[in-house]
């Protein structure tokens, strides 16, 4: 394990060299986690000289043994945080210091600045989420198994749900399901019953579950840091051929989507592949998010799966597929399955009908 920590730091170490940088502020929890295995409040300091974690005494023995483990400098702080920063930023005679534009929030950034007057900081953007993309043997392990808590999460409410229950009964239940099964939930579930279900980003409420109404359900389980996320769409009784013609497009949309996936495809073809089908059917204005998503530390990672993307996919990201239509008022119809990308094809992480 520590051989698979140090290759991240070589790999962090090689991509500040080539931002021009001498070294990089790390204030992302998930890229701290990354880097180091530890899930502690705190700052890393990433250069070629050193690397240190400084954080203050609640993390102390927590962090002593694996920094040890991984040659890491920890230091322990106990009052102005940034000033004791700034100061081992000086005594290693650092000039380009990189810091991370998308986390480190402006207070941060103000105070860091007060004390390294003479230290140009310059912000970076998604530096380690870039090398995030790419899972290992070890994370794709672990995403699978979240993926299978999900599955087996879902499994759960098909013998749970039924007429009545409310949407938010429905939630606790089955995030107590996953929190047993799993180090927790993923983010907060979505049960969107009736025309709840058109909200592609629902809280779920009072509303109860009707026989004849669409329930959109999308869970994720965070399994030792890594994140699963899923979509299905229940229907407690015989599905009216309208709602099954716009479900087949959604599917179909998805199918054709998946097939696409491989190595070396623009991200942007896979986002279109789906989106054109789903305008070809007269539903494109209805499907106004992007196809998907990375998964990993985040549930919501690089690479965007959108159609602005001009990137290419690369073997071992792991992302989304969820095409969608949203009829306002009236219902919401997504279906989003988990992907690996292999050389020649997307290996499908969850299993879908």
């Amino acid at each position: 394990m520590e051989r698979q920590f140090k290759k991240r730091f070589r790999k962090t170490i090689l991509s500040i060299k080539k931002e021009n940088l001498d070294s990089l502020f790390v204030s992302s929890e998930a890229n701290i986690f990354y880097l180091t295995g530890l899930r502690i409040e705190g700052y890393l300091l990433v250069c070629s000289q050193k690397i240190i974690l400084f954080t203050d005494f609640r993390y102390f023995l927590e962090a002593k043994k694996r920094t040890k483990k991984l040659g890491i400098d920890l230091a322990i702080y106990e009052y102005d945080i940034f000033k004791f920063i700034a100061d081992r930023v000086k005594s290693l005679f650092l000039k380009k210091v990189g810091f991370e534009s998308t986390h480190l929030s402006y207070k941060e950034f103000s105070e860091l600045k007060k004390h390294l007057k003479n230290v140009e900081l310059i912000p970076t953007f998604l530096l380690i989420e870039k090398l995030r993309m790419i899972k290992d043997s070890k994370e794709l392990s672990l995403i699978k198994k979240g993926v299978s808590i999900t599955e087996e999460a879902f499994s759960f409410l098909e013998s749970t749900i039924y007429e009545g229950l409310t949407e938010k009964f429905l939630a606790v239940e089955v995030e107590k399901f996953i929190k047993l099964k799993a180090e927790g939930i993923a983010f907060p579930s979505i049960i969107a019953a009736g025309r709840n279900s058109s909200y592609p980003h629902y809280k779920p409420g009072e509303t109860k579950i009707k026989r004849k109404e669409v329930v959109l359900i999308d869970l994720g389980s965070k399994y030792y840091g890594y994140c699963s996320d899923l979509t299905r769409v229940f229907f407690l009784s015989k599905m009216p051929p309208y709602l099954k013609k716009i479900i087949n497009i959604v599917r179909k949309a998805k199918e054709l989507s998946l097939k696409k996936i491989k190595e070396g495809i623009k991200i942007k073809e896979i986002d279109r592949t789906a989106r054109n089908y789903i305008e070809k059917k007269g539903l494109g204005k209805f499907f106004r998010h992007s196809l998907g998503h990375g998964v990993g530390l985040e549930v919501h990672e690089p690479p965007g799966i959108n159609p602005k993307n001009e990137e290419v996919l690369r073997e071992g990201m792991v992302i989304t597929i969820e095409p969608a239509v949203y009829l306002p008022d009236k219902f919401g119809i997504r279906e989003e399955s988990m992907v690996l990308v292999k050389n020649n094809r997307g290996e499908i992480l969850d299993e879908y009908s």
